[in-house]
Order: C-alpha cells, then structure tokens, then sequence
C-alpha cells in the first residue's frame, strides 16, 4: 500500500511539473529582470494580441434583459489586448487581478460573479517578450473591477482616460472599493484626457472610440490591421452577443447613452466592414485565437 501511494504521488507531481512546463510563463510569475525575456515584437503594421484574463461565472442574464434560454452561455469570458504598433505598444484593459490565479472560484464572488483565473496577465506578456515597463500607453474600457485588475502594473504607461470615468475612480467611494488598490497609482501616471474619439498613433489604426453609456467614459478601440481588417474592440457596450441580436441592454443603460453609443458603433461597422469582437462573450472567448497567436 506504502509502495502504490509513493508511486501515485510521484506520478501525480511529474504530471503537475509537466503541465506547469506546458503552460509556460504564464502560469507563473513574471521573471525578476526583462533581461530574461526574448527581445520584445518587432512589427511594421499593427498588431493585436489576444490575452485569457480570466472567467467570470454567472447565471442572472436576466441583468441584461434576457432570459436564461435566449443566451447559450451565460457565463463571461474576461479579455485583455495587447496592440502593438511601429510607434509603440498599447494595453486595452487588465482584466481580473493576478492574484486570483490558483484561487478556488467561491473565494471571490462580487456582485453574483464568481471570479476564476487560470494564468497571469504578466506571465502571458513574458511569453510574448514584453513588461510593462515596455507599455506606451494603457486604455481601459472603464473602470469596473473584472477590466482593471492590474492596472497598478502599467502605471508607468501614458494613461489615455475619459474625465467621466477618472473622477469615479478616485472619489470618495471608490477610494473605498476593495479593488481600489489594484489601480490606486494611476493617481499619479502620465495622463491625457480624452474629448471624443482620439487617434492614437496618429495613422488612424488605433482609434479611443468613445462609446459612453455603461460608464459615463466607457470606451471601445478600433483596430485596424492589414490582413484580418478593421476590428472593434467592444470594452461592456455589449456583454452577450444575443444583446446584439435581440436589441436588448440594461434597463438603466437606456437613458445614460448606451442607446447612441451602440448605434454610433454599428454605423462605423457598416461604414468600414469592421468585426465587432464582444469579449465578455463566451463564444467568442472560445474561439478567439490567443497569445501567443496573434492578429494582423
């Protein structure tokens, strides 16, 4: 018996080595020094990478005026983007906290969400050869806790931001959050202040699209890249494709500009054959390809 159990355990921890080696960085911590890391990508067209960011496990999308049998997953993929471009490189939204990784799902439960997380943002960025010191600039849809989770990582990034959405981040409530700590020092980073759409690089491949509505500053970015075309990265205009389908949305985003925003996107769509990529969506979170796979 003795025997069988040394035999069992050794094979249980040569599997688990195996599978730690499998999942590469990401699954670990970030290594002490960017001397370790292949050099960063090199492009000259953009580029968009695709990061797991976590799951969040919910069955009330009744929240989004649908009912259980009108959605096929009700659960929520989290996605963070990586975009990086000749003139430098840009994150569009953290994601669920780091720390996370490894947690059983009951331990983390906000607002009926139970929070899953399989591999770091950080270790899926070392995989690709990149730190955030090697961030330009960080974009965030809003200000909720599933797109901000390590946001204190990319502090030393130019921080492009609605007004709307910064002084919710930082007034007296919100100060208060839990999470408040998981972005905390963007108080302090290089910050632009963003009115209307804004160009980011200046070509017109990576445009802010303001799209407020879920947030007074909520923001989408579209994406233009040479072989798979323009695509819209929808931040929460939609959490569900069947919203899409269904013309349905919160009832209190009805009147705060979700409607126009909305609208706003799908004349661009039109205007420019652009995918809309919802990436609360779980068949879209299924089927994307991810880093270190990448679009262009």
């Amino acid at each position: 018996m003795r025997l069988a159990i040394y035999v069992s355990f050794r094979l249980l921890a040569a599997a688990m080595l195996g599978a730690v080696a499998m999942l590469g960085a990401s699954a670990l911590s970030s290594p002490a020094s960017a001397s370790d890391l292949a050099p960063p990508p090199k492009v000259s067209s953009p580029r968009l990478y695709v990061f797991d960011c976590g799951t969040l496990v919910y069955n009330k999308p009744e929240d989004y005026n649908l009912k259980r049998d009108e959605v096929k997953d009700s659960n929520m993929g989290v996605t963070c983007y990586l975009v990086v471009h000749p003139r430098g490189m840009l994150m569009y939204d953290t994601g669920l906290n780091d720390r996370l990784v490894g947690r059983p799902l009951y331990e983390h439960v906000l607002e009926g969400y139970a929070q899953i997380k399989f591999n770091t943002l950080s270790g899926q960025l070392a995989d690709i050869g990149v730190t955030p010191s090697n961030i330009d600039y960080l974009v965030l849809s809003h200000y909720h806790w599933d797109h901000i989770g390590n946001a204190d990582d990319f502090a030393g990034s130019t921080w492009l931001v609605y007004k709307g959405d910064r002084d919710q981040m930082f007034s007296a409530v919100a100060r208060a959050y839990p999470w408040f700590s998981q972005y905390s020092t963007l108080e302090n980073s290089k910050t632009v202040l963003l009115s209307g759409d804004h160009d980011v690089f200046g070509d017109g491949t990576v445009v802010v699209l303001a799209t407020p509505g879920h947030t007074e500053g909520h923001c989408s970015l579209l994406v233009r890249l040479k072989n798979t075309g323009p695509v819209v990265l929808s931040g929460d205009l939609y959490h569900y494709a069947e919203e899409r389908d269904l013309k349905r949305m919160p009832d209190e985003e009805k009147t705060t500009g979700t409607v126009e925003s909305r609208r706003k996107v799908e004349d661009l769509l039109q205007r420019t054959g652009a995918q809309l990529w919802i990436g609360h969506s779980m068949e879209f979170f299924r089927t994307v390809r991810k880093s270190p796979s990448w679009y262009d």
